[in-house]
């Protein structure tokens, strides 16, 4: 869930604001988008050998189309990959994929494979790159199939409504401390985020969000030990507010999320909760500056005796400094600290309790 500060989320075809019409005919057309980029990470990222520094490189590619089906709606397709990312994997790696129509002014309709409506929500905050989202990051960091979704932008109303299907091997909870690998046996679920934002108070719109997602789990005899994690269901809430843009001027957001996860094949519900803070400011000259503070509650309770264990507490302070010399290319240093993380931290954010430091540069397309 990393991104420049150009742009908080993006509903349409494109990806990137910067995507390139490669054709255009008849109603017809065709874009690309993409990046590459080269990142300098200290050790205690932990991206090479035992915790050396590391210069790692990533790439990422998309292509969409719409065409026009009518006077009132066009159809839509876009499929995004990640083309490497250091040395984990050097093959394709789909991102987002879906199909849908597109009806202009009463919004957009996709099936596919994308993040699920509480993402909306969380946008307000996901504007640095490493160095932060140890809370919204483990909850929708990363994109499921089986969805459809529609979404209403317009008027200062923002209302998206989702449907999940079920799905083997899904990506569901980033995080280590509700099961070890991200594969979970998903049966079905519904999402939904409702948001109104006041333009020009003061200095900038002021946007209020908030989103619930809730997924079922296969259980029983839907489960046949390769379909994923087994569980019962998972609950996601959460609520935002952001005052102001993050390209100009001032800009300051708050974002709260609760999460739990219920498993009674082992009596157990894992939950999460916490909040995050930026503010920041963006100069004239494409020079960015944002602060954060980062709060995130976990604990494992035992459903017949009520015990609370595991009990872990995450506290980071992020800080993030982005030139965008031009539309294409921007270089960032960014680094994070260490805010009273208690030693359970490290079960969930393996350097929870160190000090990060990165420095970037990237190109997009």
């Amino acid at each position: 869930m990393k991104k420049s500060l150009l742009a908080l989320s993006v509903i349409a075809v494109a990806a990137s604001a910067n995507a390139a019409t490669v054709y255009e005919k008849d109603g017809s057309s065709l874009i690309i988008d993409g990046r590459v980029q080269s990142v300098f990470y200290n050790g205690n990222h932990r991206k090479a050998a035992e915790k050396d520094s590391s210069i790692q490189n990533s790439a990422r590619f998309g292509i969409g189309g719409k065409t026009q089906l009518a006077d009132w709606v066009s159809g839509i397709g876009y499929t995004q990959w990640d083309a490497t990312d250091g040395s984990s994997h050097e093959n394709f790696e789909a991102r987002d994929q879906y199909v849908g129509a597109d009806f202009g002014e009463f919004g957009l309709v996709k099936a596919g494979r994308f993040l699920d409506s509480t993402y909306s929500v969380e946008a307000a905050t996901d504007i640095y790159e490493d160095a932060a989202g140890n809370v919204q990051g483990k909850h929708n960091g990363e994109r499921r199939g089986g969805q459809l979704q529609y979404t209403f932008n317009n008027y200062g109303f923002f209302a998206q409504a989702g449907v999940q299907t079920a799905q083997d091997n899904a990506k569901l909870v980033d995080s280590e401390y509700f099961f070890k690998d991200d594969k979970y046996a998903i049966d079905s679920g519904f999402n939904g985020a409702l948001g109104y934002t006041i333009d020009d108070v003061v200095f900038g719109p002021l946007s209020f969000k908030a989103g619930y997602n809730y997924v079922k789990g296969q259980t029983d005899n839907d489960v046949t030990g390769k379909n994923g994690n087994d569980f019962n269901n998972f609950k996601h809430a959460n609520a935002s507010i952001a005052w102001g843009n993050v390209d100009s001027g001032f800009y300051v957001a708050a974002l709260y999320e609760h999460a739990a996860l219920r498993n009674t094949a082992n009596s157990q519900k894992t939950v999460n909760h916490g909040y995050e803070l930026a503010a920041g400011y963006a100069f004239d000259n494409g020079v960015s500056v944002v602060a954060g503070y980062e709060t995130s509650y976990y604990h494992k309770k035992d459903l017949a005796s009520g015990e609370k264990t595991d009990k872990a507490i995450v506290r980071r302070i992020p800080v993030f400094v982005n030139y965008a010399i031009n539309s294409n290319f921007n270089v960032w240093t960014e680094a994070g600290f260490n805010a009273g993380s208690n030693s359970g931290a490290e079960d969930v954010v393996e350097h929870a309790r160190e000090t990060l430091f990165s420095v970037g540069a990237r190109y997009t397309f």
